[in-house]
């Protein structure tokens, strides 16, 4: 039997060696996907026989209670036991966030289903050597503004984030956070988060990185790597300087993708359009669509 518990930040080490056993790359499966949008979609989660499934309310499908891919040793008997949960409480058996390989795996289990692909939270898929390299005329874009800022900024510096200046870039969040959009319920969410991990940052566990113009923080990232992908979970900037969202996202992938990193998943785009432009203009390989699984 399923016993769930709603996800906090103290379920972080509990969760964390299920999120290899992923078949794909969709940052749902990793701390930060699964712990930055724990609130906003009510995430809960159970463990059976050494496997977790997640139980979300899927805000932007009429807020129907839905389940993650099961991770772990025991996928099938897992999906079993969801199904066993749902038909105890008369609700339907929904999986979320289900790509193609998950599609494959539970149409062996379910023979009638229904699918709705969740559009604005596709995955953006990108080659590790590209994104390090920047060659060829595709980059030539990115390379103008880093080359501008290269020859505008000649004393900035790339840091790893660590003990030493963390509370820097906690104080430029706090002035960057102060002209958030928080009209819009999915901006503001991130933002709250945003600042939960700078202040749990030992407690997340995550890689990141900071640029610095004259000492000052202008710019930070941060993300994971699981199996051979790099997660940009967070990447911030001060517009005002030109170029510096192109340097942050360079350098931290060329500081971050290790040989054993082949791709880098730069996540979705939400449904805003400059995102989708920008997330487009880096020529991703793949857009890893994901839907929701409604059994019939």
């Amino acid at each position: 039997m399923l016993e769930f518990r709603k996800l906090q930040l103290r379920d972080i080490d509990t969760v964390r060696p299920y999120f290899p056993y992923s078949i794909n790359r969709i940052c749902d499966n990793t701390v930060g996907g699964a712990l930055m949008w724990r609130d906003y979609f009510s995430v809960e989660y159970a463990e059976y026989n050494e496997t977790v499934v997640f139980k979300a309310q899927v805000k932007y499908h009429n807020n129907i209670t839905a389940f993650s891919m099961p991770l772990g040793k025991d996928i099938y008997g897992c999906v079993d036991q969801v199904v066993r949960y749902c038909r105890e409480r008369g609700i339907p058996v929904a999986f979320c966030t289900v790509t193609d390989e998950d599609i494959k795996a539970l149409s062996t289990v379910f023979r009638d289903y229904r699918l709705f692909k969740e559009s604005d939270w596709s995955d953006y898929i990108y080659r590790a050597e590209d994104l390090v390299g920047l060659s060829g005329r595709k980059y030539s874009g990115q390379r103008n503004h880093i080359n501008y800022f290269v020859r505008t900024f000649e004393d900035f510096s790339f840091e790893v984030i660590d003990g030493e200046n963390l509370e820097q870039v906690r104080e430029f969040y706090a002035l960057y956070g102060a002209g958030v959009n928080l009209d819009s319920e999915v901006f503001a969410e991130e933002h709250v988060k945003t600042t939960e991990v700078l202040e749990n940052y030992e407690l997340y566990g995550l890689s990141g990185a900071l640029l610095k113009v004259n000492g000052s923080v202008i710019a930070f990232s941060i993300g994971e790597i699981i199996n051979n992908v790099l997660f940009i979970h967070i990447e911030k900037a001060d517009s005002q300087y030109r170029g510096a969202y192109q340097v942050i996202s360079h350098e931290f992938a060329k500081h971050f993708a290790s040989s054993a990193v082949e791709f880098i998943n730069r996540e979705e785009d939400v449904g805003d359009e400059g995102l989708r432009i920008s997330k487009n203009s880096y020529h991703p390989c793949e857009i890893i669509e994901k839907y929701i699984f409604i059994v019939v």
